[in-house]
């Protein structure tokens, strides 16, 4: 699914007064693993303040970045991931109406989730009855396909935080009674996937609210899914790779090395063939840090480390391992944050015996808001 038909099934909820629109709840207390309760109505039935707190949550867990938080999933081609979809695809057909169905799903949900605390299931039925754009783009026209979908959302539930608040009856200020809250969404997913425009029951969109917590294992013993790794995870190993090697050998300016692989990453994908996002396998990597300037002796380290940490067969997206913002130097006491186009001015130099980070100084500098004229010293100098 691509941000369009994400933004496109998000919109539905703010006009839930559709009929379709079922819900079905279970609280489960994390500790036991037992369900404390559950609810099964239609949106449309539930009080109007409590209808719009259930949207807030379900909006949430179709919010985030694609490949940070929101992943398209493809399920395993094996038995397991067969049987997944399947037992997918009886609960939407059921439209939340099967509870020997819902008993089994909850069963799977609570026996892989690891979580020391409550949490509330939110499952929601809808069937979207699709408009077709027109030949012009903005137009619509009628349906072709009615989009049958299942949604969950896994949210924890905690105590709210200790405070005081007003009492109107006693006139006083006092300890507030704790009661127990819903929070957004930790995990989620919506099943089939909507893409282009249309149901595919290949594959599914998921949630996570941590990019580097995305409980694999609700990925892979109930969604039957194959694991796919977030942008955020993806940066961490390239990171690994790379402090891998530079630490086994000193004599690598860490700056020069990360300016150079990041043009090597912008270079490949400036120059890209195909309109698949490039990947890089092990020798692939390997190939890319020797064109960004690291020796021939410590490329096993490089071919080692990545094996540690993806496996033989894994891959890295060039994408989600460009850095999109600032380069950042960071010390104990010090942050400098380096435009990209910028990060050939600052050099690594020995200055009274001692390394320094060096940056040329040719216009004015603002610190905190206050500017320190150096264009007009600059000149003086010159005379």
């Amino acid at each position: 699914m691509n941000n369009s038909e994400i933004l496109e099934l998000k919109k539905r909820f703010k006009f839930c007064d559709d009929a379709s629109f079922k819900i079905e709840t279970c609280y489960v207390i994390g500790s036991e693993k037992k369900i404390q309760s559950r609810m099964n109505n239609y949106l449309t039935n539930l009080d109007e303040s409590d209808r719009h707190k259930y949207i807030d949550i379900l909006k949430k867990g179709l919010s985030g970045v694609l490949n940070r938080n929101l992943l398209n999933l493809s399920f395993e081609r094996s038995m397991d991931g067969d049987d997944a979809q399947k037992f997918l695809l009886k609960i939407r057909d059921s439209e939340l109406s099967d509870e020997a169905l819902l008993d089994d799903y909850y069963a799977k949900i609570i026996n892989a989730y690891t979580t020391v605390g409550n949490y509330l299931i939110i499952t929601v039925y809808d069937a979207y009855d699709v408009m077709r754009e027109g030949t012009d783009g903005f137009s619509q026209r009628e349906s072709e396909e009615v989009f049958r979908y299942i949604y969950s959302c896994i949210c924890p539930v905690n105590l709210a935080k200790a405070a005081l608040s007003y009492h109107e009856d006693e006139n006083v200020f006092a300890a507030r009674i704790r009661d127990w809250v819903v929070e957004m969404p930790d995990v989620g997913f919506l099943f089939p996937a909507f893409n282009d425009r249309s149901a595919d029951v290949n594959s599914l969109l998921y949630y996570c609210k941590d990019p580097l917590l995305i409980h694999p294992e609700i990925i892979s013993d109930i969604l039957g899914c194959v694991e796919e790794m977030t942008s955020v995870a993806e940066n961490k190993i390239f990171h690994n790779v790379i402090e891998e090697f530079i630490n086994e050998a000193p004599e690598y300016d860490t700056f020069e090395v990360v300016r150079n692989v990041q043009d090597s990453i912008n270079d490949m994908l400036e120059n890209k063939v195909f309109s698949d996002e490039p990947t890089l396998d092990r020798k692939g990597v390997t190939e890319l840090l020797k064109n960004s300037g690291i020796k021939e002796e410590h490329l096993p380290i490089v071919e080692e480390k990545f094996e540690k940490e993806l496996g033989e067969k894994g891959i890295l997206h060039a994408d989600r391992i460009k850095e999109k913002g600032r380069l950042e130097v960071k010390g104990e006491n010090v942050k400098i944050s380096v435009k990209p186009e910028a990060s050939s001015l600052v050099e690594i130099k020995i200055i009274d015996g001692r390394k320094c980070l060096v940056i040329p100084m040719d216009s004015d500098m603002e610190v905190n808001g206050i500017i320190k004229k150096i264009t007009a010293k600059l000149e003086e100098e010159k005379q």
